[in-house]
């Protein structure tokens, strides 16, 4: 018997092959188990639920084989579970001949595509595998068990195969424990899909829509789509909304890849109007994988997106043939082993974990960080209290152990939270493209660094942000054709986004080669609007006036259009920002361009801090934020209108209290020199006046809630090793 593995197939394959291994890893135990406790029904059903999943999915993809022994099992299971059969050492001996050959099958197939990579050669239109297993022997073996007890088997099991399917699939059990795994698997992997095919396949085609390799990926990608689609549909009632929608979504990407294997087999141009299309089609079905998380289907309008796509082929199909170039297809056989080649194709072996389990693991290790810090100061307490010196010695070993497994421990976790930067990147030429056809600009998008990883977390709250800011390079900053040959620029804009690390911290950059910020008009624009006055004006410098823009309401546009001028974004961008600890700046130069440098926290979950002291009151400030401490003198601090200021290193500094911008008390008068701490907001330094520089520790940020989440300066809380609650400073917010 042949099995054919289509090379659209090749990722649900995969798939597929690894779940069925790790199910039937532990099926025989459970097997076994049955000739014990053969009226153990959540052990048949568990079984059961393993066996029909394997029959769907190997029916979907075509490996008769396996779909027609998992279906013999089937009915097996049911008839002992309906008391029809009753279970032997002979019936426990054919379910075991079954695993077995499951096993083996499954097991070529994965060194099959282990070792031979059919993608890399040209013309390979499917695998075929063959197989010298005794199928039909296995199979009639357990057919044997089942007749030796059932009267009238023949009947009875042809009937019960007809109402097999619908009663497994309407089974509320059923639904229960695969509907919501099946969706989460729908939601993750078709966006996947469709963001790639957006964001990657459809610019490459823009720019040359020659590009075969990038059709037959995007046909591949949609391929996918459809039978994810598909295995998740036979789940679903057949009345409610989501499965009303998804036969809606179905029918779209069908139809959308027969348009596809039209253009690929053909060999037409995919020209601009073509990706302008197939954008629309990526839209629609990004708004029905949206409304399939929320189970809403109310405002979902396809504006007659199927028949657009009929039309797009019938439009093709008329065009004539020499404008098509006719592609010779080669198929290529491969039976039984593969042949020896040196290209490797692993089947990935990965884990997929709820994010909400890696948080907590997360959250247990942040509360190990804090136990790890009382080590410290149960050590220095029998040291210094109890006069106890050998055992605090103990204590002070044993907390340098726990120390060195926490660290191991936190690094661990963390490195299952990073994630590639390039997942918010790749939304970025698009929203370049877009802005370039509703302004008629010519603009190109570079992007470097998108292997960097960082926080899952803060990748979520980053995404927003780096769009305005790229809408904002592309609608503000490139000029358009005139203007730009008119200063001598190449016609094309150029606007780099980049990402890499530095100094523990993530560093995003927003480039542009376009007309700068001019700082005398932001100046005349705020005074204008009556956001400062002329006398403020004056003392501020050109980075300070730069940064006017980052005021809410405040824009430089001179007509609202769809893209920006409403004075509403730069100052959300910075606000969600600084509420990942993070900060950014500009850098600008008139007629050369902009750019935008964002500094952000490699983790949200775990910092390093300073602890200090005012008056009473402890607090910890992030030492991201930190530049330097030093001691400053009171006969060199100096007035100005009110406010205090220093030179350091022949730069002046502004300087404020602590204790004044929390109002916990007054500030110290009779000290000749005091504790300062140098922070950056990014933009410039300045200096905090506190009372005592105490030591640094690693912390875990606790959120704070209500009115308290709101307060300026405060970013959360957290808990010291002598079990001390401390408020953790944000310094962005101080100035």
């Amino acid at each position: 018997m042949y099995s054919r593995i289509y090379i659209e197939d090749i990722d649900v394959v995969k798939m597929f092959i690894d779940e069925w291994m790790k199910c039937l890893h532990g099926l025989e135990k459970e097997i076994l188990k049955m000739e014990i406790y053969s009226e153990d029904i959540e052990l048949l059903n568990n079984i059961y639920l393993c066996i029909h999943n394997i029959k769907g999915q190997s029916s979907f993809i075509g490996l008769v084989d396996i779909t027609r022994v998992s279906y013999e099992m089937e009915i097996t299971l049911e008839a002992i579970k309906n008391v029809k059969v009753t279970v032997s050492t002979e019936l426990i001996d054919s379910m075991l001949l079954c695993v077995k050959f499951l096993n083996d099958y499954t097991t070529k197939i994965y060194e099959i595509l282990k070792e031979h990579d059919f993608r890399a050669e040209n013309g390979v239109m499917y695998l075929e595998l063959e197989f010298d297993q005794k199928k039909d022997q296995v199979i009639d073996s357990l057919k044997k068990c089942k007749l030796d007890d059932i009267e009238d088997s023949k009947i009875q099991v042809q009937a019960f195969e007809e109402e097999m399917s619908s009663e497994i699939l309407q089974s509320e059990e059923f639904k229960k424990v695969l509907t919501e795994g099946l969706k989460e698997q729908f939601l993750i992997e078709n966006i996947e899909h469709i963001e790639r095919i957006e964001n990657d396949l459809l610019i490459r085609l823009d720019s040359n829509c020659d590009d075969k390799e990038a059709v037959n990926e995007i046909f591949r990608a949609i391929h996918s789509v459809k039978g994810g689609t598909g295995i998740y549909l036979a789940v679903l009632p057949s009345q409610s909304n989501v499965h009303m929608g998804l036969e809606k979504f179905l029918e779209v990407v069908h139809t959308f890849e027969s348009l596809l294997m039209l253009i690929r087999d053909n060999g037409y141009k995919f020209g601009k109007d073509l990706v302008d299309f197939s954008l629309l089609v990526m839209d629609y079905l990004k708004s029905v994988i949206s409304s399939v998380e929320s189970e809403e289907f109310n405002n979902i309008d396809d504006n007659g997106i199927v028949e657009n796509i009929k039309q797009q082929i019938s439009n093709i199909q008329t065009l004539p043939s020499s404008l098509g170039q006719n592609i010779p297809v080669m198929k290529k056989q491969i039976q039984g082993k593969a042949e020896d080649t040196k290209s490797k194709s692993i089947i990935p072996q990965t884990i997929r974990v709820n994010q909400e389990k890696i948080d907590k693991m997360m959250n247990m290790i942040s509360e190990l960080l804090i136990v790890k810090n009382s080590f410290m100061h149960i050590s220095a307490k029998l040291n210094m209290d109890y006069d106890l010196p050998e055992m605090s010695k103990e204590v002070k070993q044993v907390g340098a152990y726990v120390n060195r497994i926490s660290d191991d421990l936190q690094n661990a976790i963390m490195s299952i939270r990073m994630v590639e930067i390039k997942t918010v990147f790749q939304k970025m030429p698009r929203v370049i493209r877009d802005i370039a056809q509703s302004t008629g600009k010519k603009m190109e998008l570079h992007m470097e660094g998108e292997s960097t990883e960082i926080d899952k977390t803060i990748i979520e709250q980053i995404s927003d942000p780096l769009v305005h800011l790229i809408r904002n390079a592309a609608d503000h900053g490139i000029e358009n054709l005139q203007e730009r040959l008119s200063k001598g620029k190449p016609e094309t804009g150029r606007i780099v986004l980049r990402a890499y690390n530095k100094d523990k911290n993530v560093f995003i950059e927003i480039e542009d080669d376009g007309k700068g910020i001019d700082a005398e008009r932001v100046k005349k624009k705020a005074i204008e609007k009556g956001i400062i006055s002329e006398k403020e004006a004056e003392t501020m410098n050109q980075n300070q006036l730069i940064n006017l823009i980052f005021l809410p309401g405040f824009s430089m546009a001179k007509k609202i259009t769809e893209v920006s001028g409403r004075g509403v974004g730069m100052d959300i961008v910075k606000s969600n920002i600084s509420k990942i600890n993070g900060n950014i700046k500009i850098e600008s130069e008139v007629d050369k361009g902009t750019k935008m440098i964002i500094q952000l926290p490699l983790t949200l979950a775990v910092s390093r801090g300073l602890i200090v002291e005012v008056g009473s009151e402890t607090y910890i400030v992030p030492l991201d934020n930190i530049v330097e401490t030093v001691k400053i003198n009171t006969n060199n601090i100096h007035e100005f209108n009110g406010k205090f200021f220093t030179y350091l290193r022949g730069e002046a500094i502004g300087i404020e209290w602590l204790c004044e911008i929390f109002l916990t008390g007054e500030r110290d008068t009779e000290k000749e020199e005091l504790n300062a701490l140098i922070l950056s907001n990014g933009t410039e330094n300045y200096a905090i006046i506190v009372d005592k520089l105490k030591n640094e520790q690693e912390f875990v940020v606790k959120t704070l809630d209500g009115h308290l989440a709101t307060i300026p300066g405060i970013s959360g809380s957290t808990l010291l090793g002598n079990g001390k609650v401390v408020l953790i400073v944000n310094p962005v917010d101080l100035f």
